[in-house]
C-alpha cells in the first residue's frame, strides 16, 4: 500500500559494515511511515560529482530534517586519512552541530566496553585499531581489532554528552541495543507519529 509521502528528510548514518540487512530494516520502516530516507547503503543521499564521498555525506546531513545515528563497534572502512575521523564520526559531528532533532542507539558492546575501559582506567587512545599477533615460526602478522575501536567509544561519549554536568545536558538520550527487536522497537515508537516529529523539528528552527 502507497503510503502519502510527508517530506521530512531523515538522515541515517553511514555506518555499513556488516549491518546490510539491518539497514534494509531501518530504511523499509521510515519509508513506510512517509519520510525521505537519505542512507547511503540504499543509494538516497543527492550526490554531487563535484564533491568527495565525505563531503556529499556531510552535506546530506547538513540538508536533512532528522538524524538517525548508530554508533557500533567497529568504524569501517570510511576512514580517508590515517588518523583521521571516519565518516560516520564527521556525520555525527554535524548533526550535533547543527542541533537538529536526532535519535541515536548504540550497540551495547560500546557500552559495556566505555564501562569497562572507565573502571580500569585505559584512556580510549590506548585502545589500538590492530593487533599484532606472533605466529609459531615466530614471524608477526598484524590483524585488525575486531572488538570494539577507540572511536566509537568517543563517539558514544559524545552522543551522551559525558564532558558536560547532568544537569546541563538536553538531547543525550542514547538508545542501547542488543539486538534487531531492540532497535526496531526505538525506530518506530520514535517515528511512527509524523506529526510529533513535525514539531519536533519546528522547535529545532
Amino acid at each position: 500500500m502507497y503510503k502519502e509521502r510527508n517530506h521530512i528528510k531523515v538522515f541515517v548514518s553511514s555506518t555499513v559494515y556488516d549491518f546490510e540487512s539491518q539497514l534494509d530494516m531501518v530504511y523499509s520502516t521510515l519509508d513506510g511511515y512517509g519520510y525521505d530516507v537519505m542512507m547511503s547503503h540504499k543509494g538516497t543521499i543527492p550526490l554531487d560529482s563535484k564533491l568527495s564521498n565525505l563531503e556529499n555525506c556531510l552535506k546530506g546531513v547538513e540538508d536533512c530534517d532528522v538524524f538517525l545515528g548508530f554508533v557500533r563497534p567497529l568504524t569501517g572502512t570510511g576512514i580517508l586519512k590515517p588518523g583521521e575521523k571516519s565518516i560516520t564520526a564527521q556525520e555525527f559531528e554535524v548533526a550535533f552541530k547543527v542541533n537538529m532533532p536526532r535519535f541515536v542507539l548504540a550497540d551495547y558492546r560500546v557500552v559495556f566496553a566505555r564501562q569497562f575501559t572507565n573502571l580500569m582506567k585505559i584512556p580510549t587512545g590506548d585502545i589500538p585499531n590492530s593487533v599484532k599477533r606472533e605466529r609459531s615460526d615466530g614471524s608477526v602478522v598484524e590483524r585488525p581489532n575486531r572488538v570494539v575501536h577507540a572511536e566509537c567509544i568517543e563517539l558514544y561519549n559524545a552522543a551522551i554528552q559525558n564532558n558536560t554536568l547532568p544537569k546541563s545536558r538536553k538531547g543525550n538520550w542514547v538508545q542501547e541495543y542488543r539486538n534487531m527487536q531492540d532497535v526496531m522497537l526505538h525506530v518506530e515508537a520514535q517515528f511512527k507519529d509524523v506529526e510529533r516529529i513535525k514539531q519536533l523539528i519546528g522547535s529545532h528552527e
